[in-house]
């Protein structure tokens, strides 16, 4: 499919078919495409946690209660966490999978990637901001698991309605140096979807409210 037409497509789903499960399979593929993503200096820092059967009810108590009835009803929630802080564990598996992908032919160019990862790493870490800046890499991330699970007709909603602290706390990740950014859901839309496109048309600013073409 055409990704404008993808675009225009796709939409924020409300209400799941509780019935109907995703395939394995193509979870896997939507997942792979996340990991796809690209970062910052290939920093990479956030994790994916895809939750289904009990794992996925355990998180239940961590959404607030306008989301519970569609978290309920989806097949899968995605939560993804950011770093809070960059391990050295972390840089050093990075950069071994840099040289052996091929990355860095010499051990030059790959003190010199090291060197520069870290530095603007540590730019973010000076500033204060490392939380906010591993946040807008896993927002990335949400962004192509969105148009991913929509390639392979699967439905989606992104969930800022939860309680973050208590997601943290259900799945461990303050001991993991991580913290969770955002939850998405994916299912299959249910027939009475009050939000399908057929029922509530999609809305955006016209295209010159938005765009400024400067020369």
């Amino acid at each position: 499919m055409d990704f404008l037409n993808l675009l225009q497509k796709r939409y924020a789903t409300k209400c799941y078919d509780e019935s109907k499960v995703v395939p394995a399979e193509v979870v896997d593929k939507i997942m792979e495409c996340a990991r796809l993503t690209p970062t910052a200096v290939n920093a990479q820092p956030y994790h994916f946690y895809v939750c289904s059967g009990e794992s996925k009810k355990k998180l239940y108590d961590g959404v607030l209660e306008f989301n519970q009835p569609r978290f309920a009803s989806a097949s899968h929630a995605i939560v993804i966490a950011s770093k809070k802080r960059m391990d050295e564990e972390h840089l050093e598996r990075v950069l071994a999978q840099e040289e052996s992908d091929g990355r860095l032919p010499n051990a030059e160019i790959k003190e010199a990637q090291d060197k520069s990862r870290r530095h603007f790493c540590g730019i973010h870490v000076a500033a204060n901001d490392f939380v906010d800046w591993t946040g807008c890499q896993a927002y990335i991330a949400l962004g192509t698991i969105l148009y991913a699970a929509a390639s392979y007709g699967v439905d989606t909603t992104t969930l800022e309605g939860v309680d973050f602290a208590k997601v943290d706390e259900i799945l461990g990740l303050d001991a993991r140096n991580e913290t969770c950014q955002v939850v998405v859901l994916l299912g299959y839309a249910a027939a009475d979807d009050f939000n399908a496109l057929e029922k509530a048309p999609k809305s955006r600013l016209a295209f010159d409210d938005l765009n400024t073409f400067l020369k």
